[in-house]
């Protein structure tokens, strides 16, 4: 189930970021299936971005942005919030994302209560998992639905602050924040 779940999600981001763009104000540059021309040499792919197999971008999304984030284990919690860290993994980096999860944990554990602070380093690991898990344990279906928003709002913050510090890219607003409320 959870393979399928994984499946579909990527699919469905595929689906979403689009075939072959070439935007020169887009700061991604070019693009198939929304994978950078950078993320696919990373990958070993020497070919024109127009002719970027579409098997290789969804080893490349599971590979970069789903496994670095752990969405294998927060998939079996919420398919909600799985959606929101991939998405805003893919668009701001899996960093990022990881970064908003955590510090979204520390500042809803009740001053260390329910589990330690998490060093909000950007790097899922099993203390990001447990605090997960035990934060969930504490709020149940509520507190997950607060964090998946939480979340949500910080995607919207970080694109936000994009075009507050390049105006260049206040053409992409709309878009991006109807993508994450859409989500």
């Amino acid at each position: 189930m959870m393979s399928q779940l994984k499946n579909r999600l990527i699919e469905e981001l595929i689906e979403r970021e689009g075939g072959y763009v070439n935007d020169p104000t887009d700061r991604g540059g070019e693009t198939m299936y929304g994978i950078t021309l950078k993320t696919a040499r990373a990958h070993g792919y020497q070919g024109e971005m127009k002719l970027l197999p579409y098997e290789m971008a969804f080893h490349i999304y599971k590979k970069t942005y789903w496994d670095p984030l752990k969405l294998d284990a927060i998939s079996q919690h919420s398919e909600a919030l799985t959606e929101q860290l991939f998405d805003f993994g893919v668009n701001s980096a899996p960093f990022h994302a990881a970064k908003a999860l955590q510090t979204t944990l520390n500042v809803m554990n009740k001053q260390q209560t329910l589990y330690a602070d998490l060093t909000a380093d950007g790097i899922l690991g099993s203390r990001s998992i447990y605090a997960l898990n035990a934060f969930l344990q504490h709020r149940k279906r509520k507190g997950l639905a607060v964090l998946t928003e939480a979340i949500r709002g910080l995607r919207i913050a970080f694109c936000i602050d994009i075009a507050v510090n390049d105006e260049s890219q206040e053409k992409y607003q709309f878009g991006w924040i109807s993508r994450i409320v859409e989500l």
